[in-house]
C-alpha cells in the first residue's frame, strides 16, 4: 500500500516551517523509538486525509511489530 499522493517540496516546506513556529526539539525527530515512529506535525506533510489514515495505520503496525 502506498499514498495516494506523495509529498513535494511544499509540503516538505510547510512541515519544516511548522515544527520551527511550535519549536519542536530536534531530539524528538532523531528518534528511533519504533512506538514512537510517527512525526510530529505529520499531516502537513500528507495531502488528504485517506494519506494521513493510512500512514497512521502503517505506523500503528510498526509499533505494534516493534514492541
Amino acid at each position: 500500500p502506498g499514498l495516494k499522493k506523495k509529498p513535494s517540496t511544499s509540503e516538505l516546506l510547510d512541515w519544516l516551517k511548522l515544527l520551527m513556529s511550535e519549536d519542536v526539539d530536534e531530539n524528538i525527530l532523531r528518534e528511533r523509538d519504533p512506538r514512537k515512529v510517527i512525526p510530529p506535525l505529520h499531516g502537513a506533510l500528507l495531502k488528504n486525509e485517506q494519506d494521513v489514515h493510512l500512514f497512521e495505520r502503517l505506523a500503528f503496525i510498526a509499533r505494534r511489530e516493534g514492541a
